[in-house]
């Protein structure tokens, strides 16, 4: 599980192009999704220009360099 704080660094292969060697920090846990209860979290990150975007725990696994 991420936490607030935590640093996303977004790789290179990341097949969203908008986020392609981005980083961001985790800036809430936004709960958990009732029907996952592996590993449904939610996590609201900050980007370099101040925006705001919401990704899922397996969204993050995916599209970032670190792992938890």
């Amino acid at each position: 599980m991420y936490k607030p704080g935590d640093l996303v660094m977004v790789n290179d292969t990341c097949p969203l192009q908008y986020f392609v060697g981005l980083q961001a920090l985790i800036i809430a846990n936004m709960g958990m999704d009732p029907t996952d209860h592996s590993q449904g979290w939610y996590y609201k990150l900050e980007f370099h220009d101040n925006k705001h975007h919401i990704f899922a725990h397996k969204e993050l696994e995916l599209v970032s360099k670190g792992k938890k």
